[in-house]
């Protein structure tokens, strides 16, 4: 009986149950990236804008501003949406001063949305995450949650508490544009 023979088949039936395990690995690694890896080439293809116009805002953030106001203005968003402003209430400004940010606002500030005004603000939220491709949308805050075109599968996330009603977006959507 050759031992030898029965040594290498055992080893070349090892190698290649470790090279099975290694590309099951690398496809399922892989899989857990892409989404990832393809939100930031997406990404990476929205060009700069600068703000323009009398509301100061890109041309982006401005067809994303008329697309929520036509779509859900009827139903109940309280007053214009606002948009730029020089001072952008956050720590580095944030996109209001770019003008590639608006806040639509469900109830007069302070206010916390609740019943059909709440409902709207969800359904503006699941528009937004439907066409952020179409638009070049980055993100939408709600309710003191996140959720990013450029890390989408980190789905809706908690955020700090900000201090107040308004600051963590209880009370009106934010909407920012690459």
């Amino acid at each position: 009986m050759n031992t030898t023979r029965g040594r290498d088949t055992a080893r070349r039936g090892k190698r290649r149950t470790i090279f099975g395990l290694l590309l099951i690995g690398g496809l399922v690694l892989a899989a857990i990236a892409w989404p990832t890896l393809s939100a930031q080439v997406r990404a990476a293809n929205w060009p700069k804008e600068q703000p323009r116009g009398p509301r100061h805002i890109t041309a982006r953030m401005e067809a994303v501003r008329e697309a929520v106001v036509k779509e859900f203005g009827p139903r109940g968003l309280e007053g214009a949406p606002g948009c730029y402003r020089e001072e952008g209430g956050i720590a580095g400004g944030g996109e209001h001063p770019l003008g590639r940010a608006c806040d639509f606002m469900l109830m007069p500030a302070g206010e916390k949305a609740t019943g059909k005004p709440d409902a709207l603000g969800e359904a503006i939220v699941a528009w937004v995450r439907e066409h952020a491709g179409e638009y070049g949308i980055w993100y939408v805050i709600y309710e003191q949650h996140i959720w990013s075109s450029r890390l989408p599968q980190q789905g809706w996330k908690l955020m700090e508490d900000r201090g107040s009603i308004t600051q963590n977006h209880f009370d009106h959507v934010h909407i920012s544009v690459y």
